[in-house]
């Protein structure tokens, strides 16, 4: 779902680079967008990563389809951290760029699009054991990365 609500963002101002004149603010605005979304493809890029089988004990005690749950809350955590700079960048300024301009059709877009990210959010209940694993897993440098969950042995 994420891949598809990050391609929204790609596809969702093409107005908006086509409507570029030589306004500093939005030439700006345009940079740090193209720059985030280019952040976007090589997180994404990232996800072909393939992960050797799995040797965590905590981890390989789960059911098979609890270990899916954590792998694909591993991942996404992943991929999150791998975009939040760019993302934050592109939110500053495009706050900036609403506000200097007071255009707010740029800002509204970004705001809907945030909104669908939020609306996927489903409830996910963990434990406080499964939590702090999940948080210990998200340190070690083969789930810091964006991975193919497909690829990970569960045996």
């Amino acid at each position: 779902m994420h891949k598809l609500l990050y391609l929204f963002l790609i596809i969702s101002f093409p107005s908006f680079s086509l409507s570029i004149n030589s306004s500093s603010e939005k030439m700006q605005l345009l940079k740090v967008k193209q720059e985030y979304e280019s952040q976007i493809h090589q997180c994404q890029l990232l996800e072909n990563r393939k992960l050797k089988p799995i040797n965590d004990p905590w981890l390989n005690s789960l059911s098979l389809e609890r270990k899916k749950i954590i792998l694909n809350e591993l991942n996404n955590a992943a991929l999150q951290r791998c975009v939040i700079k760019k993302e934050k960048d592109f939110t500053y300024n495009l706050l900036d760029y609403t506000a200097k301009t007071g255009d707010k059709l740029f800002l509204n877009s970004w705001l809907i699009f945030k909104s669908a990210l939020y609306g996927e959010k489903y409830n996910l209940v963990l434990t406080e054991k499964e939590q702090r694993n999940i948080n210990r897993l998200m340190g070690m440098p083969k789930y810091y990365y964006p991975f193919d969950i497909k690829s990970v042995s569960y045996v």
